[in-house]
């Protein structure tokens, strides 16, 4: 028991040590990297970091986890089931309608959907159990990514998205019945190769409902093998590059989903227009590995909890018709992407 103890005091210490060590080695790595002439225009980006994708195709899935609702609505009640499996697929491309020294314009467009599978369902199960399983929530959308250097040291961007998010059930819909719009904007110094800080502010739906979120953009290459890449609340990682063609990660990342829902059986349809709203978070371990030139793929795992799950009485209320409360559960991803093959980035 003594040696016991005595080797935990040494780890202790030990990491009292690099802690106080630490902004030594950080201060000494920004002095050197201060020095470096920046050659190239401003931009986000960082040496290091993981080459920009063209087209990405991927699916997630959970396994089985809990769930309990709860609703103050007599005609809807309270109830609890299980989720035998939560898949989501997603396919996402980008594309250059401008690419000069100062100006960057990119056009992107993204489809992805979701569905939840629940144990031993039948006819007197939870209504919206009921109405969830098998049910496609898709997300429909089209964005534009506007990236302005004013010179070597400062950028800025705007990013301009709008969605189709809900599902799909009603023939006699408009356009905006469906329609989510979110806006990111930023601006950022590039204080070297290495190092780039910004801040910025999204209109989005990060945590469920639409409203307006601050963060603070900081991406950090520390020497060849390690680096930070961060957008301040809604995701930080650590990056370690084992060589040019292998790169991992391990961090956390915030995710958040709307989509509204016309539903045709009753209780829930004697509501017009329902919204449900989402906000999860994922701490996640993730490699990313090079098949051939402009050819990768990505396996991506770890532990997701959820934050908020809750449907609404309708689109944009604050009024929770059913509560949810979804136990934690691991998730595994893979992903194949395209980039830009070497002969185009190289000098």
């Amino acid at each position: 028991m003594p040696h016991t103890i005595n080797s935990k005091t040494m780890k202790i210490k030990n990491l009292l040590t690099i802690l106080l060590m630490l902004p030594f080695f950080v201060a000494q790595a920004q002095v050197a990297s201060e020095t470096e002439i920046l050659e190239e225009f401003a931009s986000p980006g960082v040496r290091g970091m993981g080459k920009s994708q063209g087209v990405e195709i991927r699916y997630e899935r959970l396994p089985g986890f809990d769930i309990d609702s709860k609703s103050d609505d007599p005609r809807i009640g309270d109830g609890s089931g299980r989720v035998e499996r939560h898949n989501k697929f997603a396919v996402k491309a980008y594309a250059p309608l401008m690419n000069k020294p100062q100006n960057k314009l990119v056009i992107g467009f993204n489809y992805e959907l979701e569905e939840f599978n629940f144990d031993g369902l039948t006819p007197t199960s939870y209504p919206l159990y009921r109405y969830l399983e098998d049910k496609n929530l898709k997300s429909i959308g089209t964005q534009l990514l506007y990236l302005h250097s004013l010179n070597q040291r400062n950028f800025y961007f705007i990013r301009v998205k709008g969605e189709l998010n809900g599902d799909y059930t009603r023939d006699d819909i408009n356009v905006s019945d469906y329609l989510k719009g979110t806006v990111d904007l930023a601006y950022g110094w590039k204080k070297s190769p290495d190092y780039v800080i910004g801040v910025g502010v999204q209109w989005g739906y990060t945590f469920g409902r639409q409203r307006v979120y601050p963060g603070i953009l900081y991406n950090r290459t520390f020497n060849p093998s390690w680096g930070v890449e961060s957008i301040f609340p809604a995701n930080a990682r650590v990056r370690y590059n084992l060589n040019e063609k292998t790169l991992f990660y391990a961090g956390y990342r915030l995710e958040g989903a709307s989509y509204n829902l016309y539903v045709n059986e009753p209780p829930l349809s004697e509501y017009k227009d329902l919204e449900f709203r989402r906000t999860d978070i994922k701490g996640l371990l993730r490699m990313e590995r090079e098949i051939y030139d402009f050819l990768w793929f990505a396996v991506e795992g770890g532990f997701r909890q959820y934050y908020r799950h809750r449907l609404y009485d309708k689109v944009g209320s604050r009024d929770e018709l059913i509560t949810n409360d979804l136990a934690g559960a691991g998730y595994v991803g893979v992903e194949i992407f395209l980039v830009p093959p070497r002969r185009f980035t190289q000098k």
